[in-house]
């Protein structure tokens, strides 16, 4: 059909033979768009048809380009089928897939589901047939793609799946199509071929869809390597690349569609970069945007369990990189050992004192990424655990959060609950290098390497001077920091208080005076929790609570933080009053943790059982 996205319309434009005999289509009927002229589509039946005006009027510009229909039934599972056992004669005599030549229009190629490959030079006044030695005679060649570097080269997927044949069969052709050679290299033995793509700037690199999954050649296909991570070992029935970001789509039988997001790194495996312990491979300029939220919250919201939806890659500057070994602990390298030789049936021998010893006090190795400006300021650093190959990981463009450290993982269960996070940089150059911890040692693995994070341009306002909201949120980021951390030590210092009291009663040596000092102590942090985090009791009265410094300062980190918009003028206001009022916080609870020191001081004289944050002391009298 030729679909109307404007109007929604369809209309049907399949092509009919009116003769006596009419056009066989496969249930995978090769269809093509011209890459030089967006009106001429190639259709595959058992002939080549083509329109120049969108489907209105198709031309045959080939003959039967197929084995034709056979006389007599193939054979199936090694034997004859009679008309009662089987539903009907069926055929693989079609045209399969159609290939156009991006650099000449007038070479063509075709495949057939009966394993003919066919091409032209001259727009289809003239076809000739392939040689294509080894390939079984029935079987399907599944795709056909033509090189984007050479006229003259072209790529095949084909397979022997129906024949009970489950070995790839790879092949490209170097003089047109006139003859072809095998590439399946190191591909497994037992995986038939469906797809093939070629990479648009390395004409060496190479992608292959199979039986059981996705395979990558770096040498025009002398070595293979499968790509694993995110993508089943599964029947990949279709590859397509997105050119622009460079991104590998892949589509399987059943399983649904896989995206690698910008697959450029690949073009870099070198033998000399897999030689290196580790490797950052170039970034691609990082698109600055803060993620919409259309249903409201994150992902699918509330649309139910039935409202699918994939979630999106995660926002930020994608750094890949490359480590070249495990690193294992002691522990994990003498049991991999021990495993060794257990299926040898060999002895084990049981570990030491000072083994085991030494193994428990060994810290594992992991990496550290320092994200730094362009002036050297360290904004961000990322700890991750080290896996040997190819990996990635994201920096949100954003810096640490400036709340207290929380050993706690953020409970993402409730939607309107979100993460605390830092304020995004300001678009620029930045660098990244990496380091790895290991027997108490940082050591740099690689350095520096420079990247662009730049605006995606897609806000309505934006903010214009963004040196000033950078100098703004730096403020804001600073007086977060002391807010929170007041907040916390006030916490922490409340918790002391039923602790003291309780000593206070059970130490026989403790005057009673004690309670009434610790007491107004927690009268006092009442009235700071107040003055930090706001009067709830009044908002059951008048319906809200006066705005709090942590009510001002939240208002411009939830507000704020989650845009690139210029500071409103109440966010400003809000800022400068916080600021204003926190002073009086700091010395009201400097003069309630110094009161409850002596409290403690005094316990500890006296003898009165442990409370949490007190040293002890031994009275050697």
């Amino acid at each position: 059909v030729r679909y109307d996205k404007k109007s929604g319309e369809n209309l049907y434009i399949k092509p009919y033979e009116f003769a006596d005999t009419a056009y066989r289509f496969d249930w995978d009927a090769a269809l093509l768009m011209s890459s030089h002229d967006n009106k001429r589509l190639y259709l595959g039946g058992n002939k080549l048809l083509r329109t120049d005006d969108r489907g209105s009027t198709w031309r045959e510009i080939s003959p039967d380009l197929t084995r034709g229909v056979p006389k007599e039934m193939q054979k199936l599972m090694g034997k004859s089928w009679g008309e009662t056992q089987l539903a009907r004669k069926g055929t693989m005599a079609q045209i399969v897939t159609v290939a156009e030549s991006p650099i000449d229009e007038n070479i063509l190629f075709t495949g057939s589901g009966d394993g003919l490959i066919y091409y032209t030079a001259d727009g289809g006044k003239t076809w000739s047939r392939s040689e294509v030695p080894g390939l079984p005679e029935y079987a399907r060649i599944h795709q056909i793609i033509a090189s984007y570097y050479d006229k003259s080269t072209a790529y095949a997927a084909c397979n022997n799946f129906f024949g009970g044949d489950y070995k790839p069969y790879l092949y490209k052709t170097t003089n047109g199509g006139n003859s072809w050679f095998k590439i399946n290299g190191s591909l497994p033995e037992k995986g038939s071929t469906y797809s093939i793509a070629e990479d648009s700037v390395e004409s060496s690199l190479l992608f292959a869809g199979t039986q059981l999954g996705v395979y990558f050649t770096l040498d025009g296909g002398k070595e293979w390597i499968k790509l694993t991570s995110g993508i089943p070992a599964h029947c990949v029935m279709d590859l397509d690349i997105q050119r622009d970001e460079n991104d590998l789509v892949v589509s399987t039988f059943g399983r649904g569609i896989y995206i690698l997001d910008d697959y450029t790194p690949l073009r870099y495996l070198t033998k000399e970069t897999l030689a290196k312990e580790a490797v950052i491979f170039p970034v691609e300029d990082a698109l600055m945007f803060i993620p919409s939220n259309p249903f409201g919250f994150p992902g699918i919201a509330f649309m139910g369990a039935s409202f699918y939806a994939a979630p999106n890659p995660e926002t930020g500057a994608v750094f890949t990189y490359y480590i070249r070994d495990d690193y294992e602990t002691s522990r994990e390298k003498r049991r991999k050992t021990e495993l060794a030789r257990n299926k040898k049936g060999e002895d084990i021998k049981y570990p030491d004192y000072n083994t085991l010893k030494q193994e428990s006090e060994e810290e594992k190795t992991y990496l550290i990424f320092t994200v730094d400006d362009e002036s050297g300021n360290t904004i961000r650093k990322i700890k991750t655990a080290p896996v040997k190959g190819v990996n990635r990981i994201v920096w949100d463009f954003r810096y640490s959060s400036f709340e207290p450290v929380s050993l706690k993982p953020f409970d993402d269960s409730v939607p309107w609950v979100t993460e605390n996070k830092g304020y995004m940089v300001i678009p620029g150059k930045y660098k990244v290098s990496l380091s790895k911890y290991e027997d108490g040692v940082f050591t740099e693995l690689v350095p520096p390497q420079e990247f662009t994070c730049r605006t995606l341009n897609d806000t309505s306002l934006p903010a214009e001077d963004k040196e000033a909201l950078d100098a703004f949120n730096k403020k804001v980021a600073s007086l977060t920091r002391a807010v929170s951390s007041a907040d916390s030590y006030r916490k922490a210092l409340d918790e002391k208080i039923a602790y003291l009291k309780k000593a206070v009663i059970e130490a026989s040596g403790v005057p009673v005076e004690t309670y009434s000092k610790i007491a107004d102590v927690e009268l006092d942090l009442k009235k700071l929790n107040t003055a930090l985090n706001g009067d709830n009791l009044k908002s059951r009265y008048e319906g809200a609570r006066p705005t709090s410094i942590t009510d001002r300062v939240n208002l411009i980190t939830y507000g704020l933080w989650t845009t690139t918009a210029a500071p409103t003028s109440t966010y400003m206001r809000a800022y400068d009053e916080a600021a204003e009022m926190f002073g009086k916080i700091l010395t009201s609870l400097e003069a309630s943790d110094k009161s409850i020191k002596m409290i403690e001081d005094e316990l500890e004289k006296l003898g009165a059982p442990y409370t949490p944050g007190r040293f002890p002391e031994r009275n050697r009298k």
